[in-house]
């Protein structure tokens, strides 16, 4: 069964967190201004790696962004990976490129980074499947706490101001001052290392890829560096012409806010009357999952049979519930939802006498766009 809604109404935190107590194994599918699915194992993340074939790998994108790798040699391990169909992290450690221990370190960043940009954008939806085989493909290196993801994710986003006032720009020039007579301040493992990248003056931008480091840890270790009297940073002035456009345009954004109160007014008073009207009917049993109010919207006689009156109902609900659940993870297995569920039960997905139940209940079920969504209704008597 699906838990699904959207991150304005229930946070991503939440949700998290949720499936963290609650010790769940499956995948949490995230759609918005940044798509992207955390795996689960007893409740720990243990990758945000999509396997799915439509999808970009989130590792391989963070290994060439802050250079830790070459375009080039990413390029020679990539078609490794088309020729032998292994593992981009398997190929890593057999090539010797990196030891498990390093690349596990690198793993863990990568979804450090995931989760934090993840949670820095509310405008979400998200859906979470249960069942170990979504896991089916994943590789890991171990699993992560939710809490400690958590706050380490809120600790960088309450930062991050502070670090863009330090350092506005990637234009920004950074060069390293000498260490007084009377000795250099005692500088952590990330401050030493950027520290001696600075030996030549360099502007922000540069030193990213040279780093080998999350872009956050980069302006971390340079912030600290400032405090210690070692670096001093110049920001590059914009052209005049470009500030007087920059404040016009800023001008012409703020008259429509006076009607700012107005609709947080109506809103406030939305969003009262929803969580009165719709939010607890929403909370279906059994188990914790929501339903979207799209789907109670277009099947309302679907959603007539959640609260049944009698046991024989009740087995009839929970043959809907579990041909929704196997549908879910045909979807996470394979990125669509089956053509049929005679294809679903060929599969190993569908249980023999759940097919034919579902038959006998007259339960149809159609694929609609392209496979990446569906119905499953009952037939309406003549």
């Amino acid at each position: 069964m699906a838990l699904e809604g959207n991150a304005r109404d229930f946070g991503l935190s939440e949700i998290l967190q949720l499936v963290a107590l609650q010790k769940k194994t499956g995948m949490l599918a995230i759609e918005g201004e940044h798509t992207m699915v955390i795996y689960f194992q007893d409740g720990l993340i243990v990758s945000t790696r999509d396997r799915r074939k439509m999808a970009a790998d989130p590792l391989r994108e963070y290994i060439v962004r802050y250079g830790i790798l070459g375009v080039d040699e990413m390029i020679r391990l990539d078609r490794i990976r088309e020729e032998t169909k292994i593992d981009l992290a398997d190929i890593l450690i057999s090539e010797k490129i990196f030891s498990e221990d390093e690349l596990r370190e690198i793993f863990a960043e990568q979804m450090q980074e995931s989760i934090q940009e993840i949670l820095a954008c509310p405008k979400s939806t998200y859906k979470f499947v249960i069942g170990g085989q979504a896991l089916q493909g994943v590789r890991t290196f171990g699993g992560m706490k939710v809490e400690a993801l958590l706050m380490e994710s809120m600790r960088r986003i309450d930062e991050l101001p502070e670090l863009l006032r330090l350092f506005p720009s990637d234009d920004t020039i950074l060069k390293r001052i000498e260490p007084p007579e009377t000795g250099r301040p005692e500088l952590e493992t990330a401050e030493e290392e950027i520290y001696e990248l600075l030996a030549a003056p360099s502007t922000l931008g540069e030193l990213f890829p040279r780093a080998r480091m999350p872009r956050f840890c980069t302006m971390e270790a340079l912030k600290q560096l400032l405090e210690k009297g070692l670096m001093q940073v110049t920001p590059v002035e914009k052209p005049e012409a470009v500030e007087v456009e920059a404040a016009a345009e800023t001008e012409t954004k703020r008259k429509p806010s006076r009607l700012m109160p107005a609709f947080a007014a109506a809103g406030a008073l939305a969003l009262c009357v929803a969580i009165g009207e719709i939010g607890v009917p929403r909370l279906l049993p059994p188990g914790w999952a929501f339903a979207p109010r799209e789907r109670a919207a277009a099947a309302p006689a679907a959603r007539a049979g959640v609260l049944a009156p009698d046991m024989a109902g009740i087995r009839d609900r929970l043959v809907e519930l579990s041909i929704r659940e196997e549908l879910e993870e045909h979807l996470a297995l394979t990125g669509a939802y089956p053509t049929s569920l005679d294809a679903l039960a060929a599969k190993g997905f569908l249980a023999k006498k759940t097919l034919e139940r579902a038959k006998e209940l007259g339960l149809i079920y159609r694929i609609e766009r392209g496979g990446k969504r569906y119905s499953l209704e009952r037939e309406r008597p003549s």
